[in-house]
């Protein structure tokens, strides 16, 4: 029998039992957690409500009602629900790291630690707390508490992927490439085809300036599932600063086949600069400035191509 087909037999053989029951609290329970499993968090909650009708306090309903307003994405029910059960149960970890993501959903970062910190006093290793504290230090800009918890989480947990990837991301934006290529590597020796991994690496490169390397590394991430319009994009800045204009050509073309793109819309301006298209280029710049206003970087770009041919000031009027 196929695990939906045993989750339906034991649905059906609760909803026999609630029959004759109507007032079980374990078979309620039970209803609420294979409809909280099967993503069903509104029918979840009111059999896990109907428990608590019965009995107030009982410690399963508070857990699974808390889980299935999450579920719901009503994050202050959830808290209330969760908050009254640690008044109940004030050691159980699992449901302190509930309460602690509730807050960090809120962005009460402070509130967050502090759950997360307790419940560290109650299992000194567990792994949401540990890499729930990692995200939000790098989220403060504070990246060697960070640093400090994912690594402690890379060497106690089973699957460290997340934190060796988030650690990667760390030294990667900080441009110490040789140190975050270490832990892309990592992730990929656990698991050859993760596109994350391969994306860092693919930027690793591009910020040695080894292009051709960062176009293999990216094709590698679009093989392995990165979002094709972005990985496209990133291949054809490669190809340009390799200044092979018709191979940067052909990876922005294919970008935008997945739609509109800022970055593969900029690198075909920029090749029609390359090439003396002014007119085009001016064209591709000007619909860029009037997309997105507030980019220093198209409006500087547009600024250097009309002081470089002064001609095309009149053009860029009528444009505009």
């Amino acid at each position: 029998m196929t695990r939906e087909g045993s989750h339906k037999g034991t649905e059906d053989n609760h909803a026999l039992a609630l029959e004759t029951q109507p007032n079980d609290a374990y078979t309620l329970v039970g209803l609420g957690d294979l409809k909280r499993k099967k993503k069903q968090f509104t029918e979840a909650a009111h059999y896990y409500q109907r428990c608590l009708e019965i009995e107030k306090d009982n410690k399963f309903a508070l857990a699974g009602l808390g889980d299935a307003y999450r579920g719901l994405n009503q994050v202050e029910k959830a808290l209330e629900v969760w908050l009254h059960y640690l008044s109940l149960h004030p050691h159980d970890y699992k449901v302190m790291t509930r309460v602690a993501d509730g807050f960090k959903r809120k962005g009460d970062l402070e509130a967050a630690k502090e759950y997360f910190f307790r419940a560290l006093e109650e299992n000194l290793d567990d792994p949401y707390a540990l890499m729930g504290l990692g995200d939000i230090y790098q989220r403060e800009g504070n990246d060697e508490e960070a640093l400090r918890y994912f690594e402690k989480l890379i060497h106690k947990s089973d699957d460290p992927i997340l934190a060796l990837t988030s650690a990667g991301n760390i030294y990667r934006k900080r441009r110490q490439y040789e140190k975050a290529m270490k832990y892309y590597e990592r992730v990929l020796a656990i698991d050859s085809e993760n596109s994350y991994a391969w994306h860092g690496k693919a930027d690793c490169y591009r910020g040695m300036r080894d292009y051709s390397s960062a176009i293999d590394a990216w094709h590698m991430a679009l093989t392995c599932g990165m979002q094709p319009r972005i990985a496209l994009t990133r291949i054809g800045d490669a190809y340009l600063s390799l200044n092979d204009l018709k191979q940067a050509e052909i990876n922005y073309k294919k970008a935008l086949e997945f739609g509109y793109d800022k970055y593969a819309h900029l690198g075909m301006a920029r090749i029609h600069a390359k090439r003396d298209h002014t007119e085009t280029a001016l064209q591709t710049f000007s619909m860029l400035a009037k997309e997105d206003p507030y980019d220093l970087r198209i409006a500087a770009e547009l600024r250097n191509l009309t002081e470089k041919h002064p001609k095309l000031r009149n053009a860029l009027k009528k444009i505009s």
